[in-house]
């Protein structure tokens, strides 16, 4: 054999036994691969239920704030309703007081015009009072 098929025989056995310490060196890769798997693959799923139960329990600490405020403002509504119908109540009998004093003043002053007609007849006719 020349010494250059030496060479390339020897070149061709290098790059296989390269090529078979890449095949071992990517079968071992590949077995850490699939090990490594099932870990990451857990622990996205712990990270993914660990958001998920975060925002199941703000949703139900809001529909249950949103409850109570909306029973708070039921609670209000009515309280305020209650108040509007006794200040409609005093107001109504403040104008009730009002026309009251009113009538009471026109029923005075009748009678004081009532007194004088009187005491003008009187006078006409000459009694004494």
């Amino acid at each position: 054999m020349s010494q250059e098929t030496k060479d390339v025989a020897e070149l061709v056995k290098a790059h296989s036994k390269r090529r078979e310490a890449r095949k071992v060196e990517n079968e071992r890769a590949m077995k850490r691969l699939h090990a490594a798997v099932p870990h990451a693959s857990e622990s996205l799923v712990a990270s993914v239920n660990r958001d998920v139960l975060e925002l199941f329990t703000n949703q139900h600490i809001l529909e249950t704030e949103t409850k109570e405020l909306q029973a708070q403002t039921d609670k209000f509504q009515k309280q305020s309703q209650q108040w509007l119908a006794m200040f409609e109540t005093f107001n109504k009998s403040l104008k009730e007081l009002g026309d009251l004093s009113n009538w009471a003043n026109m029923i005075e002053s009748d009678a004081r015009e009532a007194v004088r007609a009187l005491d003008t007849i009187c006078k006409a006719q000459g009694v004494k009072r």
